[in-house]
């Protein structure tokens, strides 16, 4: 029975010494040193943020400095301006660079990351070939936009003077006659050979029409009313009948 649980036990001791590394351990940083701004070959002026990558296993701190030159030569004067610790930096701020306390020239940067375990091997990292210029700092100059030219007017011939041209007076036609301006005409105008109107109206035709439509609608009004008077006569005889026959009554 005690073997049995002191078997188990040692079972349960394997599988945690197997299991616990993989699930419990928090991933480590992988060390690396590296300056993403300013890059090799860049002019900056005033306060310069320098940004980049820190990151170590066991990280102890890191440092960021500059030292006059193009580049790294044995005897670099390195000044820090920014030493941070046990802080790992991911593709962020590490520091910033006051140039105006400088003089113009040219630089190199150094970003170094020292482990508390290895502190005798920093992770270390350059920009070279920086110009410090703040006596004509570079500005980008904002686009203005170019005004549109307009194409030159082609010049036909020489320039003339406008000369005024006096138009003949233009005789106003006069209106053609109406019927009226015909009877008020004076004797002889408009009138043929034989002394008789051009624009006389014979009205005996429409006076005749007109007289004929007026007798037809009398006619068919003084039908109608006979019609209607008859009309009328036929009823009253008919009620007074049938008032007058026994049996029948109201």
């Amino acid at each position: 029975m005690h073997r049995r649980i002191l078997m188990a036990a040692l079972a349960l001791m394997v599988v945690l010494l197997a299991v616990g590394p993989v699930g419990w351990a928090a991933p480590l940083f992988q060390a690396q040193s590296m300056i993403t701004f300013p890059t090799d070959g860049t002019t900056v002026s005033g306060q310069v943020e320098v940004r980049g990558v820190a990151t170590h296993p066991n990280i102890d701190f890191f440092q960021v400095r500059y030292a006059p030159g193009a580049g790294v030569v044995g005897d670099s004067q390195w000044q820090d301006f920014s030493i941070v610790q046990g802080i790992q930096v991911q593709d962020d701020l590490l520091g910033t660079w006051d140039t105006t306390l400088i003089p113009d020239g040219q630089y190199v940067l150094a970003l170094a990351v020292w482990g508390i375990d290895d502190p005798n091997n920093p992770y270390v990292s350059f920009v070279t070939n920086l110009t410090v210029n703040n006596a004509n700092p570079v500005t980008t100059p904002t686009p203005v936009p170019t005004p549109t030219e307009m194409p030159a007017t082609p010049t036909l011939g020489p320039t003339t003077t406008p000369v005024a041209v006096e138009q003949p007076a233009t005789s106003t036609p006069r209106p053609a006659p109406t019927v009226a301006a015909t009877a008020e005409a004076a004797p002889g105008e408009g009138e043929d050979d034989d002394g008789e109107s051009l624009l006389s109206l014979d009205v005996g035709p429409v006076r005749d029409g007109f007289c004929a439509g007026g007798m037809v609608t009398i006619l068919l009004l003084s039908l109608w009313g006979l019609y209607l008077l008859a009309k009328a006569t036929l009823r009253w005889l008919l009620r007074r009948r049938s008032q007058s026959t026994p049996g029948f009554g109201r």
